[in-house]
C-alpha cells in the first residue's frame, strides 16, 4: 500500500480531499508533514481531544499553517490567544450572538437574500457564490460593523486576496500580505472614525467602547475587524456554495427539502458535517503529549483536520453518505469547546434562510459542473463560482 501523504496546498487535493483523509485516518492518523513542519490529526477522537484540552493544544503562537504569518500579519486576533485573554475578549461579543439577537438579524438576512435572488429569476441563470454567497454574509457582518455598502466590495476583495493560494504555495505571497495590510489600513481609518462614539450595541460600538475603557488596544480592534471580515464572510460564502453543490449532486435529498422546508436546518448541519467550509485549524503544543504512540513536543504545531474528523466512521455511521435527515450536531465544523466559533448561530441562520428562499424559487436548479471554480486555500474549502440554470419565472 502506498504511504499516505497530504499537502493541504495542492490544488488537486482541494477538489476532493476525502480519499486522502480516509487513507491518513487508516494508515497514519497522527501524521507529520516534514515539508511544512506540522502534525495533522485526522480522527474525530483526536481532533476532539485537542479542542477540549486547551492547555496542551494552545492557540497562543499557533496563528496559521504558514509559520511566519505572525510576523507578516501583525495585527492580533483574539482567536489566537488563550484564557484568560481569550475569554475576556470573547465575552465582549457574546451578547450579540444570543438567540434573540440572531432572530432580529433573520428578517434583515431574508430581505437581503430575496433582493439578491429575484433579479435573476426571469433569466433562469444564477451563480450561488458570485451572485449571492459573496454578497450576503459580507452585508450582514457589515451591518454590525458599520462598513458602508460602497466599501463592501473592496473589503471582500482584500479578504479574497488574503486567502488565495497558488498551487503548492507554502508561504504567504505578496498578494496575501497586501490584502491583509489593505484591510488593516482601511479598518484603522474606520476605527478612527468611530472612536469618539456614539457607541451602539453593535460590533463596532462594542469594540470602540472597549478601547475607550482600556479593555482593547487599537491594534486589537483592527485585528478583530479583519477577523470579522474573513470569518464572517469567507466561511459562510463557501458553505452556501458547498450546500448548493451537494444538494444538486443528491436530487432526492433536495426533493425532501422542497417537500418539507422544516428539514432545511438539518440539511445545513449535514452539509457542515459532510463538506464543511473550515478544513484545518492550527494549534501549538503547550506541553509534551503522547498520541497514538507518537510524542508531540512542546512548541510543535498541529493542524486539526476538521472535515476529516467529520467523516470518521468510528464516530458517524455511513459517514460518506449524504443524508439531510441525519442532522448531527456533534460535528466539529465550528470547532468545539471554549474556542468554538462565536458566529456559528449566525452562519447557520444565514445558510438556512438562503436555501428556504432558493428552494421556493428554483427547486430544480441544475449546476453547470464544467464551469465550477474552486477557491484555493488550505484552511477554507469551497467554490468561487457555482453557476446554475433553472426554469425562468416570467412573472417574477
Amino acid at each position: 500500500m502506498k504511504q499516505a501523504h497530504l499537502d493541504p496546498y495542492d490544488h488537486r487535493f482541494h477538489w476532493d480531499p476525502y480519499p486522502q483523509y480516509q487513507a491518513l485516518r487508516e494508515q497514519d492518523p497522527v501524521y507529520y508533514n516534514e515539508e511544512l513542519g506540522i502534525w495533522l490529526l485526522t480522527k474525530w477522537e483526536d481532533v476532539n481531544r485537542a479542542f477540549r484540552d486547551f492547555k496542551t493544544f494552545i492557540n497562543t503562537g499557533a496563528v496559521s499553517l504558514e509559520p511566519d504569518s505572525g510576523e507578516k500579519l501583525p495585527f492580533p486576533m483574539f482567536i489566537f490567544s488563550d484564557p484568560p485573554d481569550h475569554t475576556r475578549v470573547r465575552n465582549l461579543f457574546a451578547p450579540l450572538m444570543t438567540p434573540d439577537r440572531i432572530r432580529r438579524l433573520e428578517d434583515y438576512t431574508r430581505r437581503k437574500a430575496v433582493e439578491l435572488i429575484e433579479p435573476h429569476l426571469r433569466g433562469g441563470k444564477f451563480d450561488f457564490v458570485a451572485d449571492l454567497g459573496c454578497f450576503l454574509p459580507m452585508d450582514v457582518i457589515s451591518s454590525l460593523t458599520s462598513v458602508p455598502k460602497t466599501d463592501q466590495d473592496k473589503v471582500r476583495g482584500w479578504a479574497d486576496d488574503l486567502i488565495a493560494r497558488e498551487d503548492k504555495q507554502h508561504d504567504l505571497s505578496e498578494r496575501n500580505v497586501s490584502g491583509y495590510m489593505n484591510m488593516a489600513t482601511y479598518f484603522g481609518e474606520h476605527a478612527a472614525k468611530h472612536a469618539d462614539g456614539p457607541y451602539g450595541d453593535d460590533l463596532i460600538g462594542i469594540l470602540m467602547r472597549s478601547e475607550k475603557d482600556g479593555v482593547l488596544r487599537r491594534d486589537q480592534v483592527i485585528g478583530t475587524l479583519i477577523l470579522l471580515a474573513i470569518a464572517g464572510n469567507e466561511t459562510t460564502t463557501k458553505l452556501i456554495g458547498n450546500m448548493a453543490y451537494r444538494l444538486w449532486q443528491h436530487p432526492e435529498q433536495r426533493r425532501l427539502l422542497v417537500e418539507d422546508p422544516a428539514l432545511i436546518a438539518k440539511a445545513v448541519e449535514e452539509v457542515l458535517r459532510f463538506d464543511g467550509s473550515s478544513q484545518i485549524i492550527v494549534r501549538r503544543i503547550g506541553q509534551d503529549v503522547e498520541m497514538r504512540g507518537k510524542t508531540l513536543r512542546k512548541g510543535d504545531r498541529v493542524g486539526l483536520c476538521i472535515i476529516s474528523a467529520n467523516r470518521d466512521a468510528d464516530k458517524f455511521p455511513d459517514p460518506d453518505v449524504f443524508d439531510v435527515r441525519r442532522g448531527s450536531r456533534d460535528h466539529m465544523a465550528f470547532g468545539y469547546g471554549i474556542h468554538s466559533c462565536l458566529g456559528a448561530a449566525l452562519a447557520r441562520m444565514e445558510v438556512r434562510v438562503v436555501f428556504e428562499e432558493i428552494l421556493k424559487r428554483m427547486p430544480d436548479y441544475e449546476i453547470l459542473e464544467e464551469r465550477l471554480a474552486r477557491a484555493h486555500n488550505p484552511n477554507v474549502r469551497g467554490f468561487t463560482h457555482v453557476p446554475a440554470r433553472f426554469r425562468p419565472l416570467p412573472d417574477a
